[in-house]
């Protein structure tokens, strides 16, 4: 994986190399630019194929196109062949260099051709058009900020910021959305100048002017067959898709946490590969996994490592926030990635999976059962649980709030609401009431949440749970989680794989009934296609999430912080929070119903760690002093 910057309709050599300075984190090993009138391009290397010959930009054969890469295609062999046999000539063993043949030959629809993880950019001198495009799922991250007839584009934020036109103006919108979510939905960023490119669009841009066209979207597309045929068509795209994604010219490792994805990884992955370093990652809490682990490991030879990670958030938190240009709170990837850096440059995981194969099994089981309580529930019960909740919004008893999820079963309107209330941590997104309590001035009016999910709700064809399952792929997954992964891993010069969100692998799962998936423990059909190949504890395995103890956590590192940087901080002088809401939560006693209102706290010290950088710092300067903010 790689950095990519650019511009088009301007020329400007100090900002690129500024842009390019901002992205060395995620590619060390080499830069390279192209200049042609009004257009730079930039890359900045993470060597991972043809170590030798694959500097980029790459060009055509003409030398009219080239190309600046950011991902892996994983097809490149197949489509190589393709493109050679109707006479395009390659002089790299490079996978970038398919995406300019591919292009030249077949336009924009190039992306169709792709199966990988990528963002890039392509110029085409002839034609002077800017061609952006980012990969179906969303793994690799790609900005861009349009400057009158100009525009600039790059992997991070920061990037771009090293504009001095480029304002930074809060969208507050979005800071609702990371408050309430922990993420970013939709093309914002932090920042009302800048965009996303989001999943499976691209981007257009000749003369001044720009089009962005979605190529892809997230479709069920359900073959109704028997069980057996179902699991003999994953396994084989599974064994097809592991050895794709072994590909690289570097050592390969492979996250393992004993769970059945990563545990698939590693089983059809190992024999494609001559070692695999595997690691497993702990809080030295009960919830380790390490035994779990260390059954696969032994199982089938790997070189295999167990890490206690050590937070130290207080000294980490402003390094994690820069990583990923947003005042994100849930990054606990960083210190797994930091530990993993330090053995190989490549590591796979198992990301994705839950997403196409049906693996938030209580989420789908609560949704379901709710949707029967609202359908018997009576006039006189709504009514009560709607009084019950205004009373606990208007009460001082900071500890009720967490009760409100519970009235919200019988009050939600509709499934979308329900799906926004059991799915995220926020549980109070619906009270207006509630948000006067926690909001200053400067975060008023905000949307209401749900309406982001309400358009994946309205299939009438797709039970909720398939209305769900694309809603999270759709959402969640690439803000979220994959906006972490890629984030807190090129932090560390890593580049992190996932193959279950490979494109034959996607259309294979998007296929499968929904009742093959979700029976029983969630994911059967994975388990099923994998008896005789994983150890019969990890088949029967239950989910388990990865993450230290959000109350310890508070009281042990993140209050003393808290309370050092938030009642005097930017945030509250600036009115976004306000200060009495604040240190009514400091000041109470440590309880379990508090939960909720700790991750606020947090979310907050964040946001005010984030205004320091961003917003008063300069983040046009490579010297910004990132500990000094604390």
């Amino acid at each position: 994986m790689c950095g990519i910057a650019g511009m088009a309709g301007m020329e400007d050599k100090a900002l690129l190399g500024r842009m390019l300075a901002s992205l060395s984190h995620r590619g060390p090993d080499d830069s390279g630019t192209y200049q042609s009138k009004g257009v730079l391009l930039g890359h900045r290397r993470l060597s991972i194929i043809d170590l030798s010959t694959g500097k980029q930009p790459i060009f055509n054969e003409d030398g009219d196109s080239c190309v600046i890469f950011n991902g892996e295609i994983y097809n490149y062999r197949e489509l190589r062949k393709e493109l050679e046999k109707k006479g395009h000539r390659f002089s790299t063993q490079s996978d970038t260099e398919t995406i300019v043949h591919a292009y030249e030959e077949y336009g924009e629809e190039c992306v169709l051709k792709l199966n990988g993880e990528f963002a890039f950019a392509i110029w085409d001198d002839t034609k002077k058009r800017l061609f952006l495009a980012r990969d179906r799922a969303g793994v690799k991250p790609l900005f861009y900020a349009p400057l009158g007839n100009a525009i600039l584009f790059a992997s991070e934020v920061k990037a771009i910021l090293q504009h001095e036109s480029v304002k930074k103006d809060i969208d507050t919108k979005a800071l609702h959305q990371l408050l309430n979510l922990r993420y970013i939905a939709e093309d914002r960023t932090m920042f009302t100048a800048i965009k996303k490119l989001l999943p499976g669009h691209t981007l257009t841009w000749s003369r001044g002017k720009f089009m962005v066209k979605r190529y892809w979207k997230p479709e069920l597309k359900i073959i109704e067959k028997p069980e057996a045929w179902h699991i003999a068509k994953l396994r084989a795209t599974l064994e097809t898709t592991m050895e794709r994604y072994a590909i690289a010219d570097v050592p390969v490792g492979a996250f393992l946490s004993g769970g059945l994805d990563t545990s698939t990884v590693v089983a059809l992955m190992s024999p494609h590969l001559k070692e695999m370093k595997t690691f497993c990652m702990g809080f030295n809490q009960p919830t380790d996994e390490f035994k779990d682990a260390r059954t696969v490991s032994e199982k089938f030879g790997t070189d295999h490592r167990e890490m206690v990670i050590e937070t130290d958030l207080v000294k980490e938190l402003p390094r994690m926030i820069w990583s990923i240009d947003s005042p994100k709170r849930n990054l606990w990837p960083y210190f797994v990635n930091k530990a993993v850096a330090k053995h190989t440059k490549v590591v796979v995981g198992g990301s994705g999976g839950d997403e196409v194969l049906g693996g938030y099994i209580y989420r789908y089981q609560w949704l379901e059962k709710t949707i029967e309580e609202r359908k018997k529930a009576k006039a006189k019960q709504i009514s009560e649980a709607r009084k019950a909740a205004a009373t606990i919004i208007s009460s001082q008893k900071i500890g009720e709030e967490c009760k409100l999820k519970e009235f919200g079963k019988l009050t939600a309107k509709d499934n979308a609401e329900l799906y926004t209330l059991n799915a995220h941590e926020n549980k109070l997104f619906s009270s207006k009431e509630y948000l006067k309590k926690v909001y200053g001035e400067s975060l008023k009016p905000v949307p209401e949440i749900k309406s982001l999910f309400v358009p994946y709700f309205k299939d009438k064809n797709q039970t909720p749970v398939e209305n769900m399952m694309v809603c999270e792929f759709a959402s969640k997954m690439p803000d979220d989680l994959l906006s972490v992964d890629d984030a807190t891993s090129m932090a560390h010069s890593l580049e992190a794989r996932s193959p279950f969100l490979d494109a034959e692998l996607i259309e294979t799962c998007f296929a499968i009934p929904t009742r093959y998936k979700i029976a029983d423990q969630g994911k059967m059909i994975l388990r099923k296609a994998m008896r005789g190949v994983l150890p019969k504890e990890t088949l029967e395995k239950k989910k388990w999430g990865f993450i230290p103890n959000t109350q310890s956590l508070y009281q042990n590192e993140l209050k003393g912080l808290a309370k050092d940087i938030l009642p005097q901080g930017s945030v509250v002088k600036e009115g976004y929070l306000k200060k009495d809401f604040i240190q009514k939560i400091l000041a109470s006693k440590p309880s379990d119903k508090l939960t909720m209102h700790y991750n606020y706290i947090w979310a907050a010290t964040c946001f005010e760690l984030w205004h320091r950088m961003y917003i008063e710092g300069d983040v046009r300067k490579p010297e910004l002093k990132i500990d000094a903010l604390l």
